[in-house]
């Protein structure tokens, strides 16, 4: 096992560089491959709004690093200050904290979950996953279940809605005198939208690419629907604009809020930006009467409310640990287990020499107490042949220590 995870976060880069190293889903499988041609075996891309990260086993960490840089292009050295690296046991710590959501911007989100999920499902479909990290990520997945079920972790799944929440309220004040559009209809979008539909605001428009989709969630909250592209005619009616989708283009940009702040005769509008890459246009946050926040600045209105949850922090931790031991001891297993069956297919034959060469002596007339005399004391000098001869021909400073190993293994007293 060589297990490595290269990658870069919402705590080691800023919004700006990490939306440069978005791997969109419909990009992940030609990367996969692409590394594949490069002898990166077993390799899994793990890609969302806060963090990148590429799980592999094997030796091959420059390589990944350069790849990575060169596919972004961008220059490693650029790059190196903002890239973590962890290997084996602190891979394993820091893949089974990133699923339970303890690594996360927003303490106990679970959208991580299922996207590290899918993450595994396209490395498995692009035929770069191989049986470890397949066991891997099974792993993984039962300790975030685990964590969820047994901790209270789960419990600030909310805190992206309240923070959102929060923070209109402190500009609007009555949310209920608000009208309110969301872009794009994913499940970070449908948890904060039913948050705000639980506050009665006057209107909620749910837009989307697919009106499908958007229908789909807006029946839930009792909201209206409208396309993407009639956006630019409709935006200067809402007060507050979330957005999150997974365009690689800005969908918000500044002409159309200038347009939209002079027909709303420069009335306050908040906009919220979740998306990585960007949504919403950063040069709009220098107009007058916009108030524009981004996935980063919410974080820090979310840390105020962490402290509460330390102690379930605490719980989940001890039982990441414990994984991360059951995970190395079936992980030492699987390694033994061909040195066991070369050990019992050398006993056995070894048996089956003694028995059949008994069988003869026995058809010559031999008696059976010298037959059996003769089988056990040449089963015990084969089996005791190997340890005694590693002990004699051993060097000075390695005796100790195979006597030591022998004594574990025989269960010897001195």
């Amino acid at each position: 096992m060589n297990l490595n995870i290269i990658g870069l976060n919402h705590k080691t880069a800023p919004l700006s560089l990490r939306e440069r190293f978005v791997f969109h889903s419909d990009q992940i499988s030609s990367a996969l491959l692409d590394l594949k041609s490069k002898k990166v075996s077993q390799v899994a891309i793990l890609s969302t709004c806060n963090r990148t990260e590429i799980y592999f086993n094997g030796p091959k960490t420059k390589i990944v690093c350069q790849w990575l840089a060169d596919y972004h292009h961008i220059n490693l050295s650029k790059l190196k200050k903002h890239l973590y690296h962890f290997n084996n046991q602190e891979a394993i710590t820091h893949a089974y904290r990133v699923a339970s959501g303890l690594d996360s911007m927003f303490l106990g989100e679970t959208q991580i979950l299922g996207q590290m999920k899918q993450a595994a499902k396209i490395s498995d479909y692009a035929g770069t996953q191989g049986k470890f990290l397949s066991h891997f990520f099974q792993t993984v997945f039962e300790a975030a279940k685990e964590i969820r079920s047994k901790t209270n972790i789960g419990a600030s799944n909310t805190t992206i809605a309240s923070s959102t929440f929060s923070l209109a309220k402190k500009i609007f004040g009555d949310i209920s005198q608000t009208k309110i559009i969301f872009i794009g209809a994913g499940e970070m979008t449908e948890l904060i939208a039913k948050y705000f539909n639980s506050h009665q605001p006057k209107k909620i428009t749910i837009a989307n690419r697919s009106i499908s989709r958007g229908k789909n969630l807006a029946k839930k909250i009792d909201a209206g629907t409208c396309l993407l592209g009639e956006i630019n005619d409709q935006i200067h009616v809402y007060d507050i604009v979330i957005s999150s989708t997974g365009s690689q283009l800005p969908v918000i940009g500044l002409g159309m809020i200038e347009r939209a702040i002079k027909i709303r005769k420069h009335k306050p509008m908040l906009l919220i930006d979740l998306a990585i890459p960007r949504d919403i246009e950063p040069e709009t946050s220098k107009l007058n009467d916009i108030f524009l926040y981004t996935l980063d600045e919410l974080a820090q209105i979310a840390q105020e409310g962490v402290d509460k949850r330390v102690y379930a922090t605490k719980d989940a931790q001890i039982i990441i640990e414990k994984k991360v031991n059951n995970f190395y001891k079936n992980n030492n297993k699987k390694k033994a287990s061909p040195t066991i069956v070369s050990l019992r297919n050398q006993f056995e034959e070894s048996r089956l020499k003694e028995i059949n060469k008994a069988k003869k002596q026995l058809k010559n007339g031999k008696s059976i107490d010298d037959i059996l005399e003769s089988l056990s004391n040449n089963l015990s000098n084969k089996f005791l042949h190997h340890p005694t001869t590693a002990i004699n021909d051993s060097a000075a400073n390695e005796t100790k220590e195979i006597s030591e190993l022998l004594k574990k293994i025989y269960n010897l007293k001195e």
